[in-house]
């Protein structure tokens, strides 16, 4: 070990003092004060043997006044490591997600192997977040991957749901349902450990369902549902009591069950006061495409809800929805022409869409073409939504998109595809 001086010297006077004792105090074992004198102003290097003497007369170790400069540059790192951390959430706050990105991309290179595990752990969970709103899929697969690998979460149930949760969630929404399947089964597992007011149990509880329903597992999902509807009143958070009637909404609509809509409708008035616009606007879908498959009564006015939001959403992906909805419309009205069903199958451009809802409103534009009296077309629709369905692994909608092709007519009892979830 190297005994540098004058900064040995100065760290052992700085101790001393700090302790309210006399150079005389340190000395012993050939180790004299006036020693210690020459030892503090840097005139002395002392022996490992002296050094070490001085160490033991004040409680710490001989690394510990040898080495502090490394723990200083340690501090100060960390010090730096979370000042970026802070610029990246007040950059999330601002809505500056690309500057975000950047920000929480240095903590994550910069964190290294030098002891700071846990600033890099939170820097990549935000990260996740920030690729999600950056629609940078395929990075926040990988993010999320090795957050679930690092030992941090491996030794943690809860960071473990969270992860599992995330990852089982987008593997869904990029129309990979048999990995969605998977990870939310696994967050489910890890779930079950923790403490029975922790909402990630129910959120594990509402991936796995959504993942169920959109892959076809209508067996599972039917318990599942029923399961979750009992956990509800233990859920505090509105929005996540929300999103569990509304998973369980669509698993008994796919039952034979007529609660659906009224399920849905109490999601909404908890989901009212929240400040997700995203999840708001895609329940106002959920509610307008069920009650407009089912000839609901308040099927206009929840149409009406999803023209005025419109502006709220993702430009394309909001067009592509309404343009869906007021084709079912017409298609359900049994009293619009055929100009009209071809008109608004013509408006309808589903390709903007995530490939579970494109294929979705790919079925939807068939019927209005079918009821257009354009048969070839309209085939060519239910073809491509079922080689969507089939693609994401969704079998069984895959499955009825076929039957639908090869039957006359219109979709009469429960219409899977009128089932949109979480």
């Amino acid at each position: 070990m190297t005994i540098e001086q004058p900064a040995f010297g100065k760290r052992v006077r700085e101790s001393r003092r700090l302790q309210g004792l006399s150079q005389g105090d340190l000395a012993g074992e050939g180790v004299s004060s006036s020693y210690v004198s020459l030892v503090e102003s840097g005139h002395r290097i002392p022996s490992l043997k002296a050094a070490k003497v001085i160490a033991g007369r004040l409680g710490v170790t001989l690394e510990e006044l040898c080495e502090p400069e490394a723990r200083d540059r340690q501090r100060t790192h960390r010090l730096q490591l979370v000042g970026l951390l802070v610029a990246a959430r007040s950059s999330q706050l601002a809505g500056d997600w690309a500057a975000a990105r950047s920000q929480l991309d240095a903590v994550v290179r910069q964190s290294g192997d030098g002891g700071f595990d846990e600033v890099r752990w939170e820097a990549r969970w935000e990260l996740a977040t920030v690729l999600d709103r950056l629609g940078a899929d395929a990075e926040r697969e990988a993010t999320l991957l090795e957050l679930l690998n690092d030992p941090i979460t491996d030794a943690a149930q809860l960071m473990r749901t969270r992860a599992a949760i995330e990852l089982a969630d987008l593997y869904r929404r990029t129309g990979r349902l048999s990995e969605a399947v998977t990870f939310a089964e696994e967050a489910s597992g890890a779930a079950v450990g923790l403490d029975a007011g922790r909402p990630e149990r129910v959120q594990a509880q509402v991936v796995l369902l959504t993942a169920y329903v959109e892959s076809g597992e209508w067996h599972r999902a039917k318990s599942l549902g029923d399961a979750l509807l009992d956990e509800v009143p233990t859920v505090a958070a509105e929005p996540l009591r929300a999103c569990a009637l509304w998973a369980a909404a669509g698993a008994r609509h796919l039952g034979g069950g007529s609660e659906a809509l009224g399920l849905l409708a109490e999601a909404d008035g908890l989901l009212g006061g929240a400040d997700d616009v995203r999840l708001r606007i895609r329940l106002d879908r959920a509610r307008a495409l069920l009650a407009l498959a089912t000839g609901d009564a308040g099927a206009e006015a929840l149409l009406e809800r999803v023209r005025g939001a419109q502006a709220l959403g993702s430009a394309p992906t909001a067009a592509a929805w309404l343009a869906a909805l007021e084709a079912l419309a017409v298609v359900r009205s049994g009293e619009a022409s055929a100009d009209d069903a071809a008109a608004a199958a013509d408006a309808l451009d589903p390709s903007a869409l995530d490939p579970i809802d494109r294929a979705r409103c790919t079925v939807i534009r068939a019927r209005a073409r079918r009821s257009a009296d354009q048969e070839e077309a309209a085939a060519a629709d239910l073809r491509a939504a079922a080689a969507d369905y089939e693609k994401a692994g969704a079998v069984r909608l895959a499955m009825e998109t076929w039957r639908e092709l090869s039957a006359p007519g219109h979709v009469t009892g429960v219409d899977p595809h009128a089932v949109l979830m979480p």
